[in-house]
């Protein structure tokens, strides 16, 4: 059993430390970064859980060879849509198989991810749902009942306290008097985890066939995103942003409200201020000429910018990173 608990204050870290799942954050919201990671993994079950205390723009590819189900424990969605967000606030969300997932996380975002081997589940799934997930190339939204939701994710919390008091032995057993061993333990927790994910899946079904997620407006703000940080576009202005999507200003300000609950300006200004941080943190380039090459042309204007994101100044991030 892998077992990794750890929390952090620089978002960049936080990506890398959920392993073997490659992904990339941006921190889209003002304040000290806060993250928290539960990450744990026994045979062929994987289950995570991440919080976050700002908003976070979240980019990753899904491994290969593994069905992915996301249950939200908070996820406010006020002022976003799930539809556009591509996460059920209040049910289950089915992640896209061995694919590129977008995702902009509100902040105060928390959430489990159970991932199950696709080898071992040949066995328990039928063919027909074998083909639904294996053939997901978006995320699929599967309601859930309140009591469900409810019920899931107090299990899904209880599971994690059990494993917790597994490695701290606060479950009052210490190694030698401890009746069962290590590893009947662990298949314990293995099996009701499983059991767990294909309740959920069955109930999911109950409520009908999953829909899948993401429109037009996730559509436009994952391109926005991509054109901005791409040597083309690191410096271009939103007019020029419109005219490379070939869409009105009106159509992209409306994307970003109902994906990201911000304006694209504010959005892609904090998406750039990342691109710059983590040049900051891997090279040895002056600070002028990292603001430059995302467009901050004016170094007073990109300092103030910086610190009203991240609460600290791009030579206090050089500084942490021992350049």
């Amino acid at each position: 059993m892998y077992i990794c608990t750890a929390t952090f204050n620089e978002v960049n870290q936080h990506a890398s430390s959920l392993t073997h799942w490659p992904q990339e954050y941006d921190q889209v919201t003002e304040g000290r970064f806060e993250g928290y990671l539960n990450d744990v993994r026994i045979g062929p079950v994987r289950l995570f859980r991440e919080r976050m205390n700002c908003g976070v723009a979240q980019h990753t590819h899904t491994p290969a060879g593994q069905y992915g189900l996301l249950i939200p424990l908070r996820l406010d969605a006020r002022k976003t849509s799930d539809q556009a967000r591509c996460v059920l606030s209040d049910g289950l969300t089915l992640l896209p198989f061995d694919q590129d997932f977008f995702f902009v996380a509100p902040p105060e975002t928390d959430y489990t991810v159970i991932a199950l081997d696709q080898a071992y589940m040949e066995s328990t799934l039928s063919a027909e749902d074998l083909e639904l997930l294996r053939s997901s190339r978006r995320s699929q939204g599967a309601s859930l009942t309140p009591h469900q939701l409810a019920s899931a994710r107090s299990k899904m919390l209880s599971h994690l306290q059990e494993i917790e008091a597994l490695t701290t032995g606060t479950d009052g057993c210490n190694q030698g008097a401890c009746p069962r061993s290590t590893a009947s333990l662990e298949c314990g927790i293995r099996d009701r985890l499983l059991l767990l994910a294909l309740e959920l899946y069955d109930q999911a079904l109950e409520q009908g066939t999953p829909q899948p997620l993401g429109n037009y407006h996730h559509h436009i703000v994952n391109a926005s995103h991509a054109y901005v940080t791409s040597e083309e576009g690191a410096t271009a202005s939103i007019l020029q942003l419109c005219r490379q999507l070939d869409i009105p200003r009106r159509s992209l300000n409306y994307s970003f409200e109902k994906v990201t609950g911000t304006s694209p300006s504010k959005y892609l200004r904090s998406v750039k201020l990342n691109a710059a941080r983590r040049q900051l943190l891997t090279s040895e380039l002056p600070i002028t000429s990292v603001a430059a090459n995302w467009g901050f042309f004016h170094l007073g204007y990109f300092g103030q910018e910086y610190r009203r994101l991240f609460g600290e100044t791009p030579s206090a991030t050089r500084s942490s990173a021992g350049r």
